[in-house]
């Protein structure tokens, strides 16, 4: 039974992974060929990734691995792999982060509108492909031959050492133009979101920089949480309107809402005992 599982996930994930490489090695830059293959290169991935873990016990390709009936989620794979009790496989905190945007980007490719340039999604094929292709050969004994033909696998080299390229292109004008204060970008996750020009300019990723209401400190947009919902709230014929809301900001960075979080529970508990104490002095 074993055997036959076995081929399952790790030819279909060759199958995919060849299919990703033939839509990236066509001629030309249409934008859907590039859709195609970031979807089939991260599913390759994904079946991959089942295969390391049904290699060390078949219990592991589960979700919850007493109940078989639902095979692990990219994410849940992803972090069984870097488990040091499970996997046990190097994977860096911001290789992860790489692998995790590759993931939404198949989702939102998927099922929702299609909105990327091709340029994006190429620079996004080349960060997985190159994983990927680690992956096959030092996890699962692969040679390159047996994932990919030698004339295909040249032309996807190029590309990826044309995005080493550009990355280190990229660095070099950081470094000349002295851009000044630099973020780790949310969309290609390199260290070259430029603070002051609201801007990536390695992906070119644009997105407002604000200050956080909470501490003051500049943050990007999209890191900043409403924090309403910690708030007592009371709800009256289909209206609701905040009770009480500690003096605390309504929004913040994650640093801020954590804390939030921690002085709202804080002041709550102190609350509860206050009244705790007023009743027994009553009962007196």
């Amino acid at each position: 039974m074993s055997k036959t599982h076995n081929l399952d996930l790790l030819n279909n994930s060759i199958s995919y992974f060849r299919e990703a490489v033939n839509y990236a090695q066509r001629d030309g830059s249409e934008t859907n060929q590039w859709k195609f293959a970031i979807v089939h290169v991260v599913q390759a991935m994904e079946l991959a990734f089942k295969e390391y873990l049904r290699r060390i016990h078949p219990a592991f390709i589960w979700e919850a691995i007493d109940k078989p009936d639902k095979t692990v989620s990219m994410k849940v794979a992803l972090a069984r792999l870097r488990n040091p009790s499970i996997g046990k496989v190097a994977i860096s905190n911001q290789e992860a982060s790489k692998i995790e945007k590759a993931i939404e980007l198949r989702n939102e490719l998927t099922h929702f509108e299609f909105n990327h340039q091709h340029a994006h999604i190429e620079l996004k094929f080349a960060e997985i492909f190159a994983f990927v292709m680690f992956f096959y050969r030092s996890h699962l004994g692969l040679t390159t031959a047996e994932f990919a033909d030698e004339e295909q696998h040249q032309r996807i080299i190029r590309l990826v050492r044309a995005r080493a390229e550009l990355l280190e292109k990229t660095r070099a004008y950081i470094k000349q133009e002295d851009v000044g204060d630099l973020w780790i970008c949310p969309s290609c996750t390199e260290g070259t979101f430029v603070v002051a020009e609201e801007q990536c300019c390695f992906c070119h990723h644009r997105e407002k920089v604000v200050d956080c209401e909470s501490c003051g400190q500049a943050t990007l947009a999209s890191d900043v949480a409403d924090t309403s919902d910690l708030f007592d709230w009371e709800y009256d014929e289909g209206l609701a309107r905040i009770l009480e809301d500690f003096g605390m900001a309504h929004s913040g960075c994650p640093e801020c809402v954590s804390s939030i979080k921690e002085k709202i529970e804080e002041l709550r508990r102190a609350q509860y005992l206050e009244d705790m104490a007023m009743d027994a002095r009553a009962l007196r």
